[in-house]
């Protein structure tokens, strides 16, 4: 069995603003999970997180491999502060042989609310068995999500590997852009009641987070993590290796 997380921890800041890596670190271990794909990490990055390196530092607090694939780079004047960074991090609990970030392409539409965008792969090797874990994050502009779909689709096809894909897809199970992704990879939900994944303090919720799985898997079951750690939730979901007649 292999245990996957996806969660958006908003650098590491709580659903009332507060900087609480440690709840975070929390939240993964609450999950009891394997392998875990975070969004909005950053290295290094302003104040907002004391310059740390959170991939760094939840790694180590975690005693799990790191893969981190930034996609906002500012590499300043030089000088002793290192460059700042904010991106995608992957966290496993067995080893990571190789990684790399997939830049993706971006729209302009509203200059003022470009970010750059990418999606982090890592191959790891649990007990004889290889498999890419991809670690995306998504944006709001839909020409922009067509275009990156189109590219991730591209290139999740051209690998042999089984694969796992997780992110915050900025999108409702609804919308044609899941409609679409969904008929190239299995959600880890089903087709069951769709937890909300995001909550704002006053929000009602909002489904955007995911768990996909190649036909090499089959979700067993997944859930959601009830924690203020962030302004997602934690998902995790619990799949098997289809392959393996060791029940992996």
């Amino acid at each position: 069995m292999l245990t996957v997380m996806s969660f958006n921890i908003a650098s590491g800041k709580r659903i009332d603003g507060k900087l609480d890596l440690e709840l975070t670190a929390q939240a993964i271990e609450q999950g009891q999970v394997d392998v875990a794909g975070l969004q909005e990490v950053d290295r290094n990055f302003s104040s907002r997180s004391r310059f740390w390196d959170q991939a760094k530092w939840l790694s180590n607090r975690l005693g799990m491999h790191m893969a981190y694939g930034p996609n906002l780079v500012d590499r300043g004047a030089g000088g002793a502060r290192p460059k700042r960074e904010y991106g995608n991090a992957i966290l496993s609990r067995y080893p990571i042989l190789s990684f790399r970030n997939h830049d993706l392409s971006a729209v302009e539409v509203h200059p003022e609310e470009f970010e750059p965008r990418g999606m982090l792969e890592a191959i790891i090797e649990m007990e004889g068995f290889r498999f890419s874990f991809y670690n995306t994050h998504l944006s709001l502009i839909d020409e922009e999500v067509d275009r990156n779909l189109t590219e991730i689709i591209a290139i999740t096809t051209d690998n042999p590997l089984a694969q796992v894909l997780v992110g915050d897809f900025n999108a409702a199970p609804s919308t044609k852009h899941i409609q679409r992704f969904s008929k190239h990879f299995y959600n880890g939900f089903g087709s069951g009641p769709y937890p909300d994944t995001y909550k704002k303090q006053g929000d009602h919720g909002q489904k955007i987070d995911y768990i996909f799985h190649d036909a090499h898997f089959q979700a067993l079951e997944a859930w959601t993590i009830d924690t203020d750690a962030s302004d997602h939730v934690p998902i995790v979901a619990k799949i098997r290796n289809l392959q393996n007649s060791n029940n992996f």
